[in-house]
């Protein structure tokens, strides 16, 4: 009887060890594997805008203040594993301190021209004309697109973004379906809604939100 008691702990105590052991190589593989999310800013200068956009009575009475932003990344994998975004913020800081996380909006392809012929622009997680609006990133790959986002206040001007001299400062995140993320800095440089209008003509007018799954 106490072979058999011995021999089953033995036995019990070798599948546990087996277990762990085999927790540990899977656990060892994913993080070697897993995929590892980096963002450029594509032409920091040129293409990453902010612009005052049209505001609406409140139901106080007040007007509201408001403000979008256009920005236009790249977004790395440099693991071994391909892998879906699942969503991309911008937060922005008011001049009281107060973060806000915004969502972004729809918008359609960007068609601009800048110093030679007319470039047209993705959007991300929008399928458009030219582009599908892709949001998976292949292992070693890279996608790129532009983003809309709109921010808007009222009351005291501590209520507004912060911003240094013409240039508003907004950090831009991503996260992928596994939970990674990644973010990056923003310095969006000032536009008019008419500029604006140039390449988006419905700019001001958009309001439904992008299909993201957060």
């Amino acid at each position: 009887m106490r072979a058999a008691t011995s021999w089953r702990a033995a036995a019990a105590s070798a599948a546990l060890i087996l277990s762990v052991v085999n927790g540990l190589a899977l656990l060892r593989s994913y993080l070697r594997d897993r995929p590892k999310l980096s963002i450029e800013v594509i032409h920091p200068e040129i293409y990453q805008w902010w612009f005052p956009l049209p505001g609406r009575t409140m139901p106080d009475g007040a007007m509201s203040r408001a403000y979008g932003f256009i920005l236009y990344v790249g977004i790395a994998n440099a693991g071994l594993r391909k892998v879906q975004i699942n969503s991309w913020r911008l937060k922005l800081t008011n001049r009281l301190g107060k973060r806000h996380p915004l969502k972004p909006l729809n918008m359609t392809e960007l068609t601009i021209t800048i110093g030679g012929p007319k470039k047209v622009l993705p959007v991300l997680g929008q399928r458009g004309i030219n582009f599908d609006g892709e949001t998976l990133v292949d292992a070693g790959c890279s996608i790129c697109g532009t983003a809309f986002y709109k921010y808007e206040c009222y009351g005291g001007n501590g209520w507004d973004p912060r911003n240094a001299g013409d240039k508003i400062i907004g950090i831009f995140s991503v996260t992928d379906v596994f939970g990674g993320r990644a973010s990056t800095t923003i310095r969006f440089s000032a536009k008019t809604l008419d500029q604006l209008r140039k390449f988006i003509p419905e700019i001001g007018e958009i309001e439904q939100i992008a299909a993201t799954t957060d």
